[in-house]
């Protein structure tokens, strides 16, 4: 286990290191064992790898996303650049940087102001495919997708806060209702319209807004293609 010292941390998003809360990334490599009769060793393993990264920040830090689904093979524009820098205890350093054409794709976004006296956050997930970067006969290596299709995002809002961090389309916008109050001092509750559809922009939320609540989140959907 490595320790990892936050106040010498730096990690940038969309060109922004200020604001940012909190951070976690990982590296997975996926195997998938082909096995075969007459053995309990595998035929061959299969391989994919995936970059992962998960960032909290303050209320628009990270600016705002325009959402396009693919109209064509084309890689998504819903990317973001990621850079982090840190540095162990043990001197050993932890780089993750993705940045220009291999910036990363967004999956999912949300928002939350639940204290009325408090302040906005937003938090971004984002993915990234990879070369496993794996050798030997036993191994087949998954190769990077030639493109990434990004497919319609939906999501959901509720609150008062004059910006809750997405832009929701009207066709096709429905509203539920959602509610909850308990005994005792205060005995205070609340109940709160909740509106579902489909979201064409993410991002940009309301940092500071006295005396209001939301919170509000979206799904982004990314599919890798491969041609040889």
């Amino acid at each position: 286990m490595a320790i990892i010292i936050g106040s010498i941390t730096s990690v940038t998003i969309d060109g922004l290191s200020d604001g940012i809360q909190s951070v976690n990334w990982s590296i997975n490599r996926q195997p998938n064992r082909l096995w075969e009769l007459g053995s309990w060793d595998p035929y061959k393993t299969q391989v994919t790898a995936t970059v992962t990264v998960s960032i909290t920040t303050y209320a628009g830090v990270a600016g705002i996303e325009t959402l396009t689904p693919s109209a064509s093979c084309a890689n998504s524009t819903a990317v973001k650049p990621i850079t982090i820098n840190a540095t162990t205890c043990e001197g050993d350093a932890v780089n993750v940087n993705y940045t220009g054409a291999d910036s990363m794709f967004i999956t999912s976004y949300s928002y939350s102001k639940g204290d009325a006296t408090g302040f906005g956050t937003e938090s971004w997930s984002l993915q990234k495919w990879i070369d496993p970067n794996i050798t030997g006969d036993e191994f087949l290596s998954i190769p990077v997708p030639t493109y990434v299709l990004q497919g319609r995002s939906e999501g959901s809002k509720q609150g008062d806060v004059s910006n809750l961090g997405v832009v929701m389309t009207v066709e096709g916008k429905v509203t539920g209702e959602q509610g909850s109050v308990s005994a005792g001092f205060p005995g205070i509750g609340n109940a709160n319209e909740i509106e579902l559809g489909l979201i064409t922009q993410v991002g940009g939320g309301t940092l500071q807004e006295g005396g209001k609540t939301g919170n509000s989140s979206a799904t982004i959907p990314h599919h890798p293609i491969y041609l040889g």
